[in-house]
């Protein structure tokens, strides 16, 4: 089962994210760019989403991305995952796994 699902070609709506550390406490955000990453799962290309989220409570780990019309055109599962940029400093969050669907 994926951890998110989208009708494909749905757009205009935001994916809510909240950052945690390995013991679940909220990540603080402050001083970061963040970047939403989405890969076709299995496969090590480009990724095909690599766009800006936007912080909603920094200090309570929450960020969000706002779905393109151009991000989820095909059906399939995918990974995804937060990448946090501060100067000389890049990591990433744990992986989800993101599910297009047909659009009903």
């Amino acid at each position: 089962m994926a951890d998110i699902s989208i009708p494909r070609a749905d757009k205009g709506f935001k994916l809510v994210f909240t950052v945690q550390d390995s013991t679940g406490a909220a990540y603080n955000l402050s001083g970061y760019t963040i970047k939403l990453k989405v890969w076709k799962l299995g496969g090590s290309d480009a990724p095909i989403v690599d766009s800006d989220c936007v912080a909603i409570s920094e200090a309570a780990g929450t960020c969000s991305y706002t779905i393109g019309a151009d991000d989820f055109l095909v059906a399939g599962l995918y990974k995804c995952e937060l990448e946090l940029t501060k100067t000389d400093h890049i990591e990433s969050t744990r992986s989800y796994t993101l599910e297009v669907t047909e659009s009903p």
